[in-house]
């Protein structure tokens, strides 16, 4: 054979050993990235969603778990160090604001390829609605032969028989009449109880909405009766004495505890502090329409989720497109809805339309297993780039399960609705207004300062006008 139609040869049998995978298999790509640690992931290299993400993007994502929860100490450990990191993710105890970003970007730390510095989480709540719900003991009221409080008279009354009747039942004094956590406005009863007085917006600095978007709230006679009203529930010990100092993680203790501790408490969503996978305790708090307080006022925070920041790409990571790549995949509908919801067709699926929503609307989604804000290994737990659309967050349907989380946020949201204020138009937060209200309140009710001193009052006038 001569050489002129042996090389030719030779030549084809490579390219064919290379296409069918004879040999050594072609490498795949491998990405660093950083995940923050939570309670409710159990495995991240074995993760239903992280697998997923590898098959769909043909890289291997080498996991590195954070375990900071102040995002900034992790960031200025790592940008210091020679750690090998393409893509950090952002959520749950772990999260940094867009203007924290941009400080980076600038410092020459964080990638802003075609101005794009950060992806976004667009959440995985409903995208309106309110922002704070109160949840209340039913077993303590019906035991005690207790109505639902309407007002805050009513609510006072009821948190003082919590107080003195030994609702739980077992000859202690033990019980905890309202708990709450400064951890997140939501888990504050402060800010609900000021919605009873003047509408009280912190999201927002304290401004109103609407025509009133350029009124600060703070400023007025309401806000300072309902400071005082809050101050009164603290010192009377049906406000938690340890409120202010207690952790949000702390808070889903004592709500959990078998001792059945809590009368009330706030949040969002009921699975952000009771577990989902205790059933029994998820029954015994029912929610309580926003009370009505002397003067007749009675709102619900209109809350809107903003995007967070989700991700971003490291400036020394040597595979930018293949870090891009991951991060659009995640945003995804199809990944979102994984990020979400979980496995399709073991956790859930699409449903015919036929029914109606529990937040009204068309239903989309049934729930099978409703593993949010569980302990699980089927997506992240809202870590992470997602941006699920609208009809799929409003859409989900009851599955029959009554103590199941999302069915028991949808009963609460669609009774808050006639409580939440027409808004067509929000005040830019302001950070450091906002930082200084939030110690000013915590002080009022915490009687560092007095709330019922005209002196004290003006000085905190005059600092506010500061701002």
């Amino acid at each position: 054979m001569s050489k002129r139609l042996l090389c030719p040869i030779l030549l084809s049998c490579i390219i064919v050993m290379l296409l069918s995978g004879c040999g050594s298999a072609v490498p795949r790509g491998t990405l660093h990235v950083a995940l923050p640690y939570s309670d409710n992931v159990q495995d991240a290299d074995t993760n239903y969603y992280i697998g997923w993400l590898e098959d769909r993007t043909g890289l291997d994502l080498e996991i590195t778990t954070v375990r900071q929860t102040r995002s900034t100490d992790y960031l200025d450990m790592l940008f210091s160090s020679d750690t090998d990191i393409d893509v950090i993710l952002f959520g749950g105890d772990f999260t940094v604001s867009p203007e924290t970003v941009e400080a980076y970007v600038r410092a020459g730390d964080i990638d802003d390829t075609d101005g794009v510095s950060w992806y976004a989480n667009a959440g995985a709540d409903a995208r309106e609605g309110a922002g704070q719900i109160l949840w209340i003991n039913y077993e303590w009221l019906t035991g005690l032969g207790l109505a639902i409080p309407t007002t805050t008279e009513e609510l006072e009354a009821v948190l003082c028989a919590f107080r003195d009747r030994d609702p739980n039942g077992n000859g202690l004094k033990d019980e905890i009449p309202l708990a709450g956590s400064m951890d997140a406005y939501v888990y504050s009863p402060v800010e609900f109880i000021l919605n009873a007085f003047v509408y009280n917006d912190p999201i927002h600095s304290r401004y109103g909405l609407g025509d009133d978007a350029d009124v600060l709230m703070a400023s007025s006679d309401g806000f300072r009766e309902g400071l005082a009203f809050c101050r009164r529930f603290y010192a009377e010990g049906l406000l938690d004495a340890h409120f202010a100092d207690c952790s949000r993680s702390l808070l889903s203790e004592l709500v959990n505890s078998p001792s059945d501790l809590v009368g009330a408490f706030t949040t969002g969503s009921i699975s952000d502090v009771v577990y989902q996978g205790n059933p029994e305790i998820m029954a015994r708090y029912v929610h309580v329409l926003p009370p009505e307080g002397p003067g007749g006022v009675r709102n619900a925070l209109y809350s809107v989720q903003e995007p967070t920041v989700g991700a971003v790409i490291t400036k020394r990571s040597t595979k930018k497109a293949e870090a891009r790549k991951l991060l659009e995949t995640m945003l995804s509908e199809e990944a979102s809805l994984i990020a979400r919801f979980g496995e399709r067709g073991v956790d859930w699926d699409f449903s015919d339309g036929l029914d109606v929503s529990i937040y009204g609307g068309t239903s989309t989604v049934v729930t099978r297993n409703y593993i949010w804000n569980t302990s699980q290994n089927k997506h992240l737990n809202g870590i992470g780039p997602m941006n699920v659309p609208e009809r799929y967050i409003g859409g989900v349907t009851w599955n029959g399960v009554n103590s199941d989380a999302e069915y028991i946020d949808g009963r609460a949201q669609m009774s808050y609705r006639e409580f939440l204020p027409a808004a067509d138009r929000f005040h830019e937060r302001d950070e450091a207004l906002s930082s200084y209200m939030d110690r000013a309140v915590a002080d009022f009710v915490l009687g560092k300062r007095d709330i019922g001193s005209d002196r004290e009052w003006e000085d905190y006038l005059k600092e506010l006008s500061s701002y």
